[in-house]
């Protein structure tokens, strides 16, 4: 290896600890501002349960009548979901992704201090995997800051926090590393963001995880997976939750924050 080869291997190497080093630093700095947040983030049940004719008919005599009559019994069929979600206002709204709940007959919502509360559905958006649940509660509830889901760049560190069968309650640090921007709309000078991209790989059960900036705001919401080898996800971006809640409160004039 010639001298000036060997500098710039040593360079490159001080560069990449000095990366990863200011990497870990922002890492633990958000997972300071997140743990601040925890108790906002809940677990969302979602139960279908249906009840269905058997297909075989069976005879039987009735003693008062003295006939034959034919008995249909009924059978019951239910299944079971349960995701992540995070509080976003302090009057009860919770947003998780859409499939979590969509077509339950019950939805509970476990709160960070193990309480269940029974929860309605105040809203969907379907195309953007959105559910926005309402819960009532005596008190009011922590709330997670909304961040400006315009400003973030490529590289900025993120958290998520999900609820995966393997993992419970899981905490996995990356980084933004795709935007999904839309060219025909811009506010301030800058474009609208309609997707982030980022390096977490999610499990069953993660769904709905908030998204935290560096700062430990809401910056998005988890919804989907990667299926490529990169295992990567995508996030819906924290406006698109901001302009629905601030509209649902309005139109039932709650106080906006």
């Amino acid at each position: 290896m010639t001298k000036q080869n060997f500098i710039l291997a040593v360079t490159l190497a001080v560069m990449l600890t000095v990366i990863a080093a200011r990497s870990a630093t922002a890492q633990q700095s958000i997972l300071a501002h997140v743990l601040d947040s925890r108790s906002a983030l809940v677990e969302v049940i979602a139960e279908n349960v249906n009840h269905y004719k058997d297909g075989r008919p069976q005879a039987a005599f009735n003693p008062k009548t003295g006939q034959i009559v034919t008995l249909h019994s009924i059978k019951r069929s239910s299944y079971r979901r349960e995701g992540a979600g995070v509080i976003i206002h302090p009057a009860g709204m919770i947003v998780t992704n859409a499939h979590v709940v969509h077509k339950a007959n019950f939805i509970w919502i476990r709160l960070y201090n193990g309480q269940e509360f029974p929860a309605d559905v105040a809203g969907f958006i379907g195309n953007l995997d959105l559910a926005f649940l309402k819960i009532e509660y005596p008190t009011s509830l922590p709330a997670v800051p909304i961040a400006d889901s315009d400003l973030i760049q490529l590289g900025d560190e993120i958290m998520t926090v999900g609820h995966s069968f393997l993992l419970n309650q899981t905490v996995s640090g990356g980084q933004v590393i795709g935007l999904g921007t839309s060219r025909a709309h811009r506010r301030n000078g800058r474009h609208r963001t309609d997707l982030i991209q980022t390096t977490f790989n999610l499990y069953e059960g993660d769904s709905g995880g908030p998204l935290f900036d560096a700062q430990g705001r809401l910056i998005g919401l988890m919804t989907a997976k990667e299926t490529s080898a990169d295992h990567s996800s995508f996030a819906v971006p924290s406006n698109k939750i901001k302009n629905f809640l601030q509209e649902y409160l309005r139109t039932r004039k709650l106080p906006l924050e």
